[in-house]
């Protein structure tokens, strides 16, 4: 769903601009007072854990592929106000480092897949687990998991027709120089993203379920216990260590899905343009990394970003803190 360079009205893209840098700002201001020293590791994780679970594709019929967008995933976890920057962080590592999304374009990628996606998620989520979940139900119940996997399904579609109006926006004010008209953009926009929607919901749900099953802590925040160990049996038995070790691996068995999925396939955003005849104008901005033609290239682009965006985020927050202390 990653908006290229030259597909929108400059007008629509200066707008997506000046809506996100209104929204974050307030996020940075609010994420002073909601996060706190023990949980920057584990956020600056979890960002760096979507980065490379956006680059795994999954098909979905006819030549479209979709991958995991972790606005749901990450608000669920660690809040909605966390999430927005974290996305963001996500969000500008791909578009600078790897060219994925038009920088001219970054404000509304971020208004959708940074702000109504984390937001849309926490928010569906947060309004149905009461209703869904029984009182005697586990802490991952069938309940929890309805409400999660329409937080996620509903997070994918509201950005998708957010995206969808940006383009028909863009097409009507341009007298169709720029963007795809409504006709085309807004059924094929919602009806593939839909289906993708589908896997967001399946992959964020056995994800939470997961991480609910192997560290409770994760959401109840109680302190375990543990034996601290010196040197590097130390640092592997931090949480934080582990959780990164897990995710590379998983991201270095699951790659050959990147290579057979991303070859031919297009994902909703791209198989809405060729329905519509557009073409991806050329990028503003070169950006110095590609995601690789090979395994081994792909596997070090994953590898490269997952290492800055973590640092990313972990960098950011350091500074919100520091910012913090200082008032």
């Amino acid at each position: 769903m990653h908006i290229p360079d030259g597909l929108m009205d400059p007008v629509i893209a200066l707008t997506g601009w000046i809506e996100f840098l209104v929204v974050v700002a307030v996020a940075l201001f609010l994420v002073r007072t909601r996060v706190k020293d023990k949980d920057l590791p584990r956020i600056a994780v979890l960002s760096a854990g979507v980065f490379v679970a956006q680059m795994l594709n999954f098909p979905i019929g006819g030549g479209t592929t979709g991958h995991l967008v972790g606005g749901a995933l990450i608000a669920i976890m660690v809040g909605p106000v966390v999430a927005i920057l974290g996305m963001t962080v996500i969000l500008l590592i791909q578009g600078l480092m790897f060219g994925d999304g038009g920088m001219t374009a970054f404000g509304l990628n971020a208004v959708n897949m940074a702000v109504i996606a984390p937001l849309t998620g926490w928010g569906v989520y947060t309004l149905i687990k009461p209703i869904v979940s029984r009182k005697d139900e586990k802490p991952f119940g069938p309940g929890t998991a309805i409400a999660v996997a329409a937080g996620a399904w509903a997070s994918v579609f509201l950005a998708a027709a957010a995206c969808a109006a940006e383009l028909a926006v863009s097409y009507a004010i341009s007298g169709g120089t720029y963007g795809i008209a409504a006709t085309v953009s807004v059924p094929a926009m919602l009806g593939y993203h839909a289906v993708i929607a589908v896997g967001e919901a399946i992959i964020t749900a056995g994800v939470l379920a997961y991480v609910w099953s192997a560290s409770p802590s994760v959401f109840t925040r109680e302190h375990v216990a543990t034996t601290k160990a010196e040197g590097l049996r130390g640092i592997l038995h931090l949480k934080t260590t582990q959780a990164t070790i897990a995710v590379l691996i998983a991201f270095a068995l699951a790659l050959p899905l990147y290579f057979i999925y991303s070859a031919d396939g297009a994902d909703g955003l791209e198989k809405t343009m060729t329905d519509a005849e557009v073409e991806e104008g050329g990028a503003v901005f070169s950006s110095p990394f590609s995601y690789g033609e090979s395994y081994f290239a792909a596997l070090f682009a994953g590898i490269l970003g997952f290492l800055v965006t973590a640092l990313a985020a972990l960098g950011l927050l350091r500074i919100l803190q520091g910012v913090k202390v200082a008032d």
